[in-house]
């Protein structure tokens, strides 16, 4: 019925000419927001929307809400509520290599981020210093983080963090994100 619509095919027609397709996609496009069926991207969908209805993405990848990663859909969520909460920086000790590459592309330039290897030694000035530059700071235990590291970080605006993903971690960071606001 979209493409009817957009005047560019019947519904009785099972086909699409191929010089059509690209006008289709967009006509479509304007029309549905695709999203997969996770309950957490089924509440979320109405953020992406504009205005859209919503369609099932054939599969998790071609969901506009998480794109098929729940990293991805813990970030934005994580985002959202250090905008709702009107905080803007966000401090990580700890973590993998990747885990914290991850996290950083996954942010963007939403967020000010400071990534701290949890195995390089700091000084106590250093950590103070961090504290009181973040809104948050996350201590991500479980990963690569040294005792010697981490009991630098306390605080009221630091969590502990016992999982590694970077899904539990957008997700503690979510919880204390709309505990403030």
């Amino acid at each position: 019925q979209a493409l009817e619509d957009a005047g560019l095919s019947r519904v009785a027609k099972p086909n699409i000419n191929e010089d059509k397709q690209g006008a289709a996609g967009a006509a479509l496009a304007e029309r549905f927001v695709r999203v997969c069926t996770r309950g957490d991207c089924r509440e979320r969908w109405p953020t992406v929307a504009a205005g859209r209805e919503m369609a099932q993405a054939l599969d998790p990848g071609h969901c506009e809400v998480c794109s098929g990663s729940t990293n991805r859909a813990a970030v934005d969520a994580m985002v959202e509520a250090f905008h709702a909460a009107g905080w803007r920086r966000l401090c990580v000790v700890g973590g993998s290599p990747n885990a914290r590459t991850e996290l950083e592309g996954l942010v963007g330039d939403r967020l000010e981020l400071r990534l701290l290897d949890g195995t390089k030694a700091q000084t106590a000035a250093q950590a103070k210093t961090n504290v009181e530059w973040a809104d948050r700071v996350a201590n991500w235990g479980g990963t690569q983080l040294d005792h010697k590291v981490s009991t630098l970080y306390s605080g009221p605006k630091v969590i502990q963090l016992a999982k590694r993903s970077v899904q539990e971690l957008a997700r503690a960071m979510t919880e204390s994100a709309r505990r403030r606001s």
